[in-house]
Protein backbone atom coordinates (compact mmCIF):
# COMPACT_ATOMS: atom_id res chain seq x y z
CA UNK A 1 0.00 0.00 0.00
CA UNK A 2 1.58 3.07 -1.04
CA UNK A 3 1.66 5.63 1.86
CA UNK A 4 1.19 9.34 1.90
CA UNK A 5 3.62 11.54 1.66
CA UNK A 6 4.91 14.46 4.45
CA UNK A 7 6.63 16.85 2.04
CA UNK A 8 5.82 18.53 -1.55
CA UNK A 9 2.52 18.65 -0.60
CA UNK A 10 0.45 20.66 -3.21
CA UNK A 11 -1.79 23.10 -1.71
CA UNK A 12 -5.45 22.39 -1.21
CA UNK A 13 -7.83 24.85 -2.99
CA UNK A 14 -8.65 26.38 0.28
CA UNK A 15 -5.04 26.73 1.32
CA UNK A 16 -4.48 28.02 -2.47
CA UNK A 17 -7.27 30.49 -1.63
CA UNK A 18 -5.62 31.81 1.55
CA UNK A 19 -1.85 31.87 0.08
CA UNK A 20 -3.70 34.56 -2.36
CA UNK A 21 -4.83 36.83 0.28
CA UNK A 22 -1.80 36.37 2.22
CA UNK A 23 0.24 37.60 -1.23
CA UNK A 24 -1.91 40.53 -1.38
CA UNK A 25 -0.93 42.75 1.39
CA UNK A 26 -2.51 41.79 4.51
CA UNK A 27 -0.15 40.00 6.09
CA UNK A 28 -0.80 41.77 9.76
CA UNK A 29 -3.61 38.94 9.55
CA UNK A 30 -0.95 36.44 10.10
CA UNK A 31 1.17 38.15 12.38
CA UNK A 32 -0.86 37.57 15.54
CA UNK A 33 -4.46 35.96 16.29
CA UNK A 34 -7.38 36.96 16.12
CA UNK A 35 -10.75 36.39 18.06
CA UNK A 36 -13.68 35.17 16.25
CA UNK A 37 -15.46 38.59 16.96
CA UNK A 38 -12.49 40.20 15.11
CA UNK A 39 -12.56 37.54 12.40
CA UNK A 40 -16.18 38.07 12.23
CA UNK A 41 -15.79 42.25 11.41
CA UNK A 42 -13.12 41.28 8.46
CA UNK A 43 -15.63 39.23 7.17
CA UNK A 44 -17.93 42.25 7.09
CA UNK A 45 -15.70 44.45 6.21
CA UNK A 46 -14.07 42.04 3.44
CA UNK A 47 -11.23 41.77 4.40
CA UNK A 48 -10.20 38.32 4.96
CA UNK A 49 -11.19 35.73 2.15
CA UNK A 50 -14.08 33.38 2.65
CA UNK A 51 -13.48 29.35 1.66
CA UNK A 52 -15.11 26.13 1.75
CA UNK A 53 -13.88 25.68 5.66
CA UNK A 54 -14.27 29.49 7.09
CA UNK A 55 -17.27 28.28 9.12
CA UNK A 56 -15.70 25.56 10.85
CA UNK A 57 -15.32 27.24 14.32
CA UNK A 58 -18.62 28.86 14.22
CA UNK A 59 -20.16 25.50 12.91
CA UNK A 60 -18.74 23.31 15.44
CA UNK A 61 -18.49 25.53 18.42
CA UNK A 62 -21.40 25.64 21.26
CA UNK A 63 -22.22 29.29 22.05
CA UNK A 64 -21.47 30.47 17.77
CA UNK A 65 -18.69 32.52 18.70
CA UNK A 66 -15.83 30.00 18.15
CA UNK A 67 -14.83 29.17 21.64
CA UNK A 68 -15.53 25.22 22.81
CA UNK A 69 -15.36 23.69 19.58
CA UNK A 70 -17.48 20.13 20.60
CA UNK A 71 -16.93 16.96 19.19
CA UNK A 72 -15.20 13.49 19.82
CA UNK A 73 -16.01 14.01 23.53
CA UNK A 74 -18.88 11.39 23.05
CA UNK A 75 -17.00 9.25 20.68
CA UNK A 76 -13.87 7.23 22.48
CA UNK A 77 -11.75 7.86 19.36
CA UNK A 78 -9.02 9.61 17.91
CA UNK A 79 -9.11 11.67 14.60
CA UNK A 80 -6.58 13.36 12.23
CA UNK A 81 -6.14 16.13 10.14
CA UNK A 82 -3.81 18.52 8.10
CA UNK A 83 -3.96 22.08 9.41
CA UNK A 84 -4.51 24.73 6.68
CA UNK A 85 -1.60 26.07 5.34
CA UNK A 86 -1.93 30.53 5.30
CA UNK A 87 -5.49 29.60 7.03
CA UNK A 88 -6.09 32.72 9.19
CA UNK A 89 -5.06 32.31 13.03
CA UNK A 90 -8.09 32.56 14.97
CA UNK A 91 -8.35 31.90 18.44
CA UNK A 92 -10.53 28.72 19.67
CA UNK A 93 -10.70 26.55 22.20
CA UNK A 94 -12.12 22.86 22.19
CA UNK A 95 -12.97 19.63 24.89
CA UNK A 96 -10.59 17.46 23.32
CA UNK A 97 -7.27 16.72 23.51
CA UNK A 98 -5.28 18.15 20.62
CA UNK A 99 -1.41 17.06 19.45
CA UNK A 100 0.42 19.16 16.88
CA UNK A 101 2.94 17.53 15.36
CA UNK A 102 5.49 19.61 12.57
CA UNK A 103 6.25 16.99 10.30
CA UNK A 104 7.54 18.91 8.06
CA UNK A 105 8.20 22.85 7.87
CA UNK A 106 7.17 25.71 10.80
CA UNK A 107 4.49 27.50 12.55
CA UNK A 108 3.89 29.79 14.86
CA UNK A 109 0.76 28.38 17.91
CA UNK A 110 -0.56 31.37 19.67
CA UNK A 111 -1.46 30.84 23.23
CA UNK A 112 -3.49 33.45 25.57
CA UNK A 113 -0.39 35.42 26.74
CA UNK A 114 2.48 33.64 24.65
CA UNK A 115 3.87 32.13 21.03
CA UNK A 116 5.36 29.24 20.30
CA UNK A 117 7.71 29.12 17.44
CA UNK A 118 7.60 25.44 15.96
CA UNK A 119 9.53 23.63 13.86
CA UNK A 120 10.22 20.33 12.27
CA UNK A 121 9.57 17.73 14.68
CA UNK A 122 8.24 19.49 17.39
CA UNK A 123 4.79 18.06 19.11
CA UNK A 124 3.16 20.06 20.85
CA UNK A 125 -0.18 18.42 23.43
CA UNK A 126 -2.50 21.26 24.47
CA UNK A 127 -4.67 20.60 27.02
CA UNK A 128 -8.49 21.27 26.43
CA UNK A 129 -10.19 24.02 26.82
CA UNK A 130 -6.81 26.24 26.26
CA UNK A 131 -7.31 28.79 23.34
CA UNK A 132 -4.70 28.67 20.46
CA UNK A 133 -4.20 29.42 16.85
CA UNK A 134 -2.02 28.26 14.04
CA UNK A 135 0.11 30.65 12.06
CA UNK A 136 1.16 28.66 9.35
CA UNK A 137 2.79 31.13 5.99
CA UNK A 138 4.72 28.59 3.80
CA UNK A 139 4.43 25.89 1.47
CA UNK A 140 6.66 23.47 2.41
CA UNK A 141 4.78 23.02 5.51
CA UNK A 142 2.69 19.74 6.78
CA UNK A 143 1.00 20.32 9.79
CA UNK A 144 -0.50 17.27 11.42
CA UNK A 145 -3.40 17.57 14.09
CA UNK A 146 -4.47 14.43 16.08
CA UNK A 147 -7.39 15.00 17.78
CA UNK A 148 -7.78 12.61 21.02
CA UNK A 149 -11.25 12.17 23.20
CA UNK A 150 -10.12 12.35 27.01
CA UNK A 151 -12.66 9.29 27.16
CA UNK A 152 -10.04 7.29 24.61
CA UNK A 153 -7.40 8.78 26.46
CA UNK A 154 -8.50 7.67 30.32
CA UNK A 155 -9.87 4.42 29.23
CA UNK A 156 -7.05 3.03 26.74
CA UNK A 157 -4.17 5.19 27.49
CA UNK A 158 -3.83 5.95 30.97
CA UNK A 159 -2.59 2.56 32.78
CA UNK A 160 -0.21 2.26 29.46
CA UNK A 161 1.24 6.19 30.07
CA UNK A 162 1.80 5.84 33.53
CA UNK A 163 3.65 2.22 34.22
CA UNK A 164 6.29 4.02 36.19
CA UNK A 165 6.81 7.02 33.80
CA UNK A 166 6.92 10.03 35.74
CA UNK A 167 6.63 12.69 33.63
CA UNK A 168 4.06 10.81 32.20
CA UNK A 169 2.01 10.92 35.65
CA UNK A 170 2.99 14.81 35.60
CA UNK A 171 1.35 15.06 31.82
CA UNK A 172 -1.47 13.38 33.10
CA UNK A 173 -1.80 16.29 35.83
CA UNK A 174 -1.40 19.18 33.48
CA UNK A 175 -4.09 17.77 30.46
CA UNK A 176 -6.55 17.44 33.29
CA UNK A 177 -6.19 20.38 35.67
CA UNK A 178 -7.29 23.72 33.83
CA UNK A 179 -5.54 25.64 36.07
CA UNK A 180 -2.16 24.88 35.09
CA UNK A 181 -0.50 24.91 31.83
CA UNK A 182 -1.64 25.02 28.88
CA UNK A 183 0.21 22.72 26.22
CA UNK A 184 3.53 20.37 26.79
CA UNK A 185 6.14 20.72 24.19
CA UNK A 186 8.60 17.48 22.94
CA UNK A 187 11.56 18.35 20.30
CA UNK A 188 11.93 14.96 18.61
CA UNK A 189 14.15 16.10 15.65
CA UNK A 190 13.60 13.89 12.52
CA UNK A 191 12.40 11.11 14.41
CA UNK A 192 11.94 8.12 11.87
CA UNK A 193 9.59 6.18 13.80
CA UNK A 194 7.35 8.95 14.36
CA UNK A 195 7.29 10.29 10.62
CA UNK A 196 6.21 6.24 9.27
CA UNK A 197 3.54 6.28 12.25
CA UNK A 198 2.25 9.62 10.82
CA UNK A 199 2.32 8.66 7.43
CA UNK A 200 0.83 5.65 8.36
CA UNK A 201 -1.98 7.26 10.11
CA UNK A 202 -2.50 10.04 7.52
CA UNK A 203 -2.82 6.95 4.85
CA UNK A 204 -5.81 5.53 6.81
CA UNK A 205 -7.57 8.50 6.94
CA UNK A 206 -7.61 9.34 3.10
CA UNK A 207 -8.02 5.66 2.35
CA UNK A 208 -10.79 4.63 5.05
CA UNK A 209 -10.01 1.27 4.48
CA UNK A 210 -12.29 -1.64 6.41
CA UNK A 211 -11.50 -0.27 10.41
CA UNK A 212 -9.75 2.21 9.32
CA UNK A 213 -10.92 4.62 12.60
CA UNK A 214 -9.90 1.60 14.50
CA UNK A 215 -6.46 1.24 13.04
CA UNK A 216 -5.62 5.34 13.32
CA UNK A 217 -6.74 4.39 17.31
CA UNK A 218 -3.72 1.97 17.44
CA UNK A 219 -1.52 3.98 15.49
CA UNK A 220 -1.81 7.23 17.23
CA UNK A 221 -1.65 5.19 20.93
CA UNK A 222 1.93 3.73 19.34
CA UNK A 223 2.66 7.77 18.66
CA UNK A 224 1.99 8.83 22.01
CA UNK A 225 3.58 6.03 23.49
CA UNK A 226 6.89 6.78 21.40
CA UNK A 227 6.84 10.40 22.47
CA UNK A 228 6.33 9.47 26.86
CA UNK A 229 9.15 6.86 26.14
CA UNK A 230 12.05 8.25 24.63
CA UNK A 231 11.11 12.30 24.75
CA UNK A 232 9.89 12.56 28.39
CA UNK A 233 13.48 14.22 29.43
CA UNK A 234 13.18 16.60 26.87
CA UNK A 235 9.73 17.97 27.68
CA UNK A 236 8.73 21.97 28.16
CA UNK A 237 6.81 22.50 30.23
CA UNK A 238 5.25 25.82 30.44
CA UNK A 239 3.05 27.46 32.97
CA UNK A 240 1.63 30.55 32.62
CA UNK A 241 1.96 31.82 36.69
CA UNK A 242 5.18 29.78 37.49
CA UNK A 243 6.91 28.99 34.17
CA UNK A 244 10.47 28.27 35.89
CA UNK A 245 9.15 26.11 38.99
CA UNK A 246 7.93 23.95 36.21
CA UNK A 247 10.59 23.64 34.19
CA UNK A 248 12.68 22.58 36.79
CA UNK A 249 10.11 19.96 38.08
CA UNK A 250 10.32 18.20 34.61
CA UNK A 251 14.11 18.35 34.41
CA UNK A 252 14.25 17.43 38.29
CA UNK A 253 11.57 14.21 37.26
CA UNK A 254 14.42 13.78 33.86
CA UNK A 255 17.32 13.24 35.82
CA UNK A 256 15.68 11.22 38.64
CA UNK A 257 14.57 8.85 35.74
CA UNK A 258 18.38 8.28 34.70
CA UNK A 259 20.62 8.34 38.21
CA UNK A 260 17.44 6.89 40.34
CA UNK A 261 19.63 4.27 41.13
CA UNK A 262 22.46 5.72 42.63
CA UNK A 263 21.18 8.95 43.46
CA UNK A 264 20.27 9.99 46.81
CA UNK A 265 17.83 12.94 47.76
CA UNK A 266 20.30 15.12 49.43
CA UNK A 267 22.14 14.41 46.00
CA UNK A 268 19.04 15.64 43.90
CA UNK A 269 18.79 18.84 46.00
CA UNK A 270 22.58 19.99 45.87
CA UNK A 271 22.78 19.20 42.24
CA UNK A 272 19.58 21.94 42.09
CA UNK A 273 20.50 24.40 44.52
CA UNK A 274 17.83 23.86 46.64
CA UNK A 275 17.92 22.17 50.48
CA UNK A 276 16.58 18.93 51.28
CA UNK A 277 13.11 20.11 52.96
CA UNK A 278 12.16 22.59 49.76
CA UNK A 279 13.15 20.12 47.03
CA UNK A 280 10.82 17.46 49.13
CA UNK A 281 7.94 20.14 49.43
CA UNK A 282 8.35 21.19 45.92
CA UNK A 283 8.43 17.72 44.19
CA UNK A 284 5.82 16.53 46.52
CA UNK A 285 3.29 19.72 45.42
CA UNK A 286 4.00 19.18 41.89
CA UNK A 287 3.33 14.99 41.52
CA UNK A 288 1.37 14.05 44.41
CA UNK A 289 4.07 11.65 45.44
CA UNK A 290 7.31 11.45 47.68
CA UNK A 291 10.58 11.78 46.61
CA UNK A 292 11.37 8.08 47.83
CA UNK A 293 8.19 6.93 46.07
CA UNK A 294 8.87 8.15 42.90
CA UNK A 295 12.59 6.61 42.97
CA UNK A 296 10.83 2.96 44.30
CA UNK A 297 8.49 3.46 41.31
CA UNK A 298 11.47 3.80 38.93
CA UNK A 299 13.48 0.76 40.30
CA UNK A 300 10.50 -1.34 39.82
CA UNK A 301 9.66 -0.71 36.21
CA UNK A 302 13.55 -0.96 35.61
CA UNK A 303 13.43 -4.32 37.49
CA UNK A 304 10.38 -5.70 35.16
CA UNK A 305 11.91 -5.02 32.16
CA UNK A 306 15.21 -6.77 33.25
CA UNK A 307 13.40 -9.79 34.27
CA UNK A 308 11.23 -9.70 30.98
CA UNK A 309 15.04 -9.66 29.34
CA UNK A 310 15.81 -12.56 31.06
CA UNK A 311 19.62 -11.89 31.08
CA UNK A 312 20.88 -11.15 34.80
CA UNK A 313 20.05 -13.10 38.10
CA UNK A 314 17.83 -11.53 40.46
CA UNK A 315 20.54 -10.57 42.49
CA UNK A 316 22.26 -8.67 39.41
CA UNK A 317 19.10 -6.82 38.82
CA UNK A 318 18.75 -5.72 42.38
CA UNK A 319 22.19 -4.42 42.05
CA UNK A 320 21.88 -2.00 38.99
CA UNK A 321 18.55 -1.12 40.23
CA UNK A 322 20.31 0.51 43.63
CA UNK A 323 18.51 -2.22 45.77
CA UNK A 324 21.87 -3.24 47.06
CA UNK A 325 19.68 -5.32 50.21
CA UNK A 326 18.02 -8.51 47.90
CA UNK A 327 15.34 -8.95 50.80
CA UNK A 328 14.78 -4.96 50.05
CA UNK A 329 14.27 -5.78 46.82
CA UNK A 330 12.19 -8.96 47.60
CA UNK A 331 9.37 -6.09 50.15
CA UNK A 332 9.34 -3.45 47.37
CA UNK A 333 8.59 -5.65 44.46
CA UNK A 334 5.79 -7.75 45.97
CA UNK A 335 4.34 -4.73 47.42
CA UNK A 336 4.15 -2.94 43.88
CA UNK A 337 3.14 -6.01 42.17
CA UNK A 338 1.22 -8.66 44.74
CA UNK A 339 3.88 -11.32 43.79
CA UNK A 340 7.32 -11.88 44.49
CA UNK A 341 10.24 -11.18 41.69
CA UNK A 342 10.78 -15.13 42.03
CA UNK A 343 7.17 -15.40 41.11
CA UNK A 344 7.03 -13.18 38.53
CA UNK A 345 10.22 -14.60 36.98
CA UNK A 346 8.54 -17.93 36.49
CA UNK A 347 5.49 -16.71 35.06
CA UNK A 348 7.78 -15.36 32.04
CA UNK A 349 9.64 -18.22 31.46
CA UNK A 350 6.19 -19.99 31.79
CA UNK A 351 5.17 -18.07 28.55
CA UNK A 352 8.18 -17.98 26.72
CA UNK A 353 8.34 -21.94 26.99
CA UNK A 354 4.52 -21.87 26.07
CA UNK A 355 5.30 -19.43 22.88
CA UNK A 356 4.13 -16.28 24.40
CA UNK A 357 4.93 -13.20 24.51
CA UNK A 358 4.51 -11.02 27.39
CA UNK A 359 3.04 -7.83 26.92
CA UNK A 360 2.66 -6.38 30.45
Amino acid sequence: MRLEELSHRPLRRDEQEFKAAFRKGDQFLWEKPMSYAEYEKYVEEGIVVQTSTSHYYKDRSKNGLGQTVEGHEDEIQTDVTLHARYGYPVFHNHEYIEMVYIAVGSCKNFFEDSVLSMVEGDVCIIAPNAFHAISCTNDESCIVNFIVSRKFVDRNLMNVLQGGQVTADFLQDILYHRSTTPYILFPTGLDPWLQELTRRILTESVRQLHAYKYSINLLASEFLLHITREYEMLAIVPNQQTSNKNELIVAILGYLSVNYNHVTLGDTAKLFGYSVAYLSRMIRENTGKTYHTIVAELQMEHAVKLIQEGKKSLAEIAQEIGCFDSSHFYKKFKSRFGISPGQYQEIIRTQENNGMDYTG
